[in-house]
């Protein structure tokens, strides 16, 4: 299948099935399953999953694409599947060829669900998850403090920090027992259906056939860089809604006139993202990977808050579309925070407030 009716079959389930769900969705209990298994029949689960293993093997500007959509529709089901979908890439390039054998055919086709709980290694200081070789096994001991999805998941893929400052991460089946417990869930202002959990591990002891892969702290640096691009889709999808709910209402020719201008943004941020990713694109014309989802971080949460203004008084009700997209856009830029992150998006909030007080 070709990445153009990918991107049509997830933008109109965006569009025609879960938007509509979306403020449900938001104030639900629990995950979003019915639209989770919607995306899956579409075989929008298997995007980062070879052919091989029966996905589609989509190219990233892909599966960009796809998720911006997703986000577009509902936030808290992008929350939950991007999950899954960056759990299967990490899974899809390691050397366990038994593991991907055995799982990657059923995570691909949506009969299993991964989650992930790595986030914990791009905090400064001492790492809250740590991990001992013992022979051929790993014992984790310590805390991952997010995971998205008890209850829902099947596998999460989990990373702690080796003594020698490698990483190591492993796919391991979820339940409740001695060695692996999870907290109540969180309570989040948004995605609070998603039922996200810290994790303790008490010498959690992952055997060679779940272990997926180590890395070295510069090629968790170098994996962050294509995070960064990656997570671009959920502040670009959360725009482009915004945009969307600013047409829905009365629409005078100010509010169409900011609409414009927001979509043009939004076009113009999606095209930077692709050609920082086009492999034809001089390394030194490609700019950094982390102002570039600084700017877009920037763009979701000026675009959802016009949609606010627009919606007037309504838009400060839970049921609000608007009110909700605004919560997202927040969420978005907080998600794989680093030091880097954070410093650039502080950077153009005090340059927008510079360019005020001029």
């Amino acid at each position: 299948m070709s990445g153009v009716p990918l991107v049509e079959q997830a933008a109109a389930i965006a569009s025609q099935f879960l938007s509509p769900r979306a403020d449900q969705a938001d104030m639900a209990t629990g995950p979003p399953v019915e639209q989770i298994r919607r995306l899956a029949e579409a075989g929008l689960l298997g995007l980062t999953t070879p052919p091989q293993y029966g996905g589609e093997g989509a190219a990233p500007s892909v599966v960009r694409d796809c998720l911006a959509a997703v986000a577009s529709g509902c936030g808290v089901t992008a929350f939950i599947y991007y999950q899954h979908i960056v759990g299967c890439r990490h899974l899809a390039s390691c050397s366990n060829a038994p593991l991907k054998d055995r799982l990657m055919p059923d995570l691909s086709a949506g009969r299993r669900f991964c989650s992930l709980a790595f986030s914990h290694l791009r905090r400064p200081g001492p790492p809250p998850l740590r991990v001992l070789a013992e022979g051929d096994a790993w014992i984790f001991d310590g805390t991952a403090p997010w995971m998205t999805g008890w209850g829902f998941a099947d596998d999460v893929l989990l990373a702690g920090v080796l003594p020698d400052g490698r990483s190591a991460w492993a796919l391991v089946p979820l339940s409740e027992r001695g060695d692996l417990q999870a907290s109540p869930p969180a309570r989040l202002c948004a995605m609070n259906a998603s039922a996200t959990v810290s994790l303790e591990c008490r010498a959690l002891r992952v055997e060679p056939e779940r272990q997926v892969k180590t890395m070295t702290p510069a090629e968790l640096a170098a994996d962050t860089d294509r995070a960064n691009i990656f997570f671009t889709a959920l502040s670009l999808g959360a725009a482009r809604a915004a945009v969307g709910s600013m047409r829905s209402g009365r629409c005078d020719d100010l509010i169409a006139d900011a609409a414009d201008a927001l979509e043009r943004e939004v076009e113009s941020m999606r095209a930077a993202v692709d050609r920082w990713d086009d492999p034809a694109t001089p390394a030194d014309e490609r700019g950094d990977a982390t102002a570039l989802r600084a700017r877009c971080i920037d763009l979701g949460v000026r675009a959802s808050n016009a949609a606010v203004v627009v919606g007037g008084g309504a838009a400060n009700g839970l049921g609000h579309p608007a009110q909700r997209l605004f919560r997202e856009a927040m969420v978005y830029s907080l998600i794989a925070q680093t030091r880097d992150l954070r410093s650039a998006n502080l950077d153009l909030l005090l340059r927008s407030d510079k360019r005020v007080s001029k």
